[in-house]
């Protein structure tokens, strides 16, 4: 039960950033794994869904899905 809570929807939240040319959206959060599901656009066209560390965010990011805070 608690695993549940150790994921964060992020889809409502619309948080995104530019790199290699390419938009990453942050879906979702997994606090056990410290892992994101994301989804790559590239010139606003979808091209997958993938997974990133939490060490990879740009700071901005880290600051918000800070693991020790209550999301």
């Amino acid at each position: 039960m608690s695993k549940n809570k150790d994921i964060v929807d992020l889809m409502s939240e619309n948080l995104m950033f530019e790199e290699r040319e390419q938009t990453i959206k942050l879906l979702k959060f997994n606090k056990s794994t410290m892992n994101l599901d994301i989804a790559i656009f590239e010139k606003g066209e979808f091209i997958k869904n993938s997974k990133m560390v939490f060490a990879h965010l740009p700071k901005k990011f880290k600051a918000k899905l800070n693991p020790k805070s209550k999301l």
